[in-house]
């Protein structure tokens, strides 16, 4: 198994829902969006961020990420069109003040996890509430890789194949890490 590109990706999902109802896909399918540059410059006014990563900032402009989730984690709902969902997201999450003296911006809810970019490296983090900020879990090198192994699990647990999934992903991640996508393939 490899990771899926992000192409690959929309096309196994358009294949996998193929003749649901709209109402049943609506969230499940990532599509391409062009949401204006200056939704990016907005995020960071109201966040004060000073950078933000290339990759997080190219690609959150160019898909559907509003309305949008694999397995059991929620990248926003119901807001194609802007940022507003990221920014409601971390302005009001309670902790959002630590977060931000991190450079950390939350970017998906799920369960258990709560996933964070770190806004210069770009690299990709979970944590859960019973965690502090000091242990955060590294999961992916940037939100491409992320979106990439995200969607490469949703693809292996609708084939059945979750457990060549956790291989590849042990090759790609440290073992704190592993423990993310093996949670997420519901392997353990």
């Amino acid at each position: 198994m490899k990771l899926l590109t992000i192409d690959e990706i929309i096309s196994s999902i358009l294949e996998e829902t193929e003749g649901l109802d709209a109402e049943i896909t609506d969230g499940i399918i990532l599509s391409k969006k062009e949401i204006s540059p200056s939704e990016i410059e907005k995020l960071k006014s109201e966040l004060e961020i000073e950078y933000l990563d290339f990759v997080f900032t190219e690609n959150i402009l160019s898909y559907n990420w509003g309305n949008f989730g694999f397995l059991s984690y929620q990248f926003g709902y119901g807001d194609e069109m802007s940022l507003n969902w990221l920014l409601n997201r971390n302005l009001e999450y309670e902790d959002y003040q630590v977060l931000h003296k991190k450079g950390l911006i939350i970017i998906a809810n799920g369960d258990p996890y709560t996933i964070l970019l770190e806004c210069k490296s770009g690299k990709i983090y979970a944590f859960t509430s019973d965690m502090s900020y000091d242990e955060i879990i590294p999961i992916a090198s940037d939100f491409r890789e992320f979106i990439r192994a995200i969607g490469t699990a949703q693809y292996a647990v609708w084939k059945k194949d979750e457990k060549e999934f956790v291989e590849m992903m042990r090759s790609m991640v440290v073992d704190s890490g592993l423990s993310f996508w093996k949670e997420l393939v519901g392997v353990y």
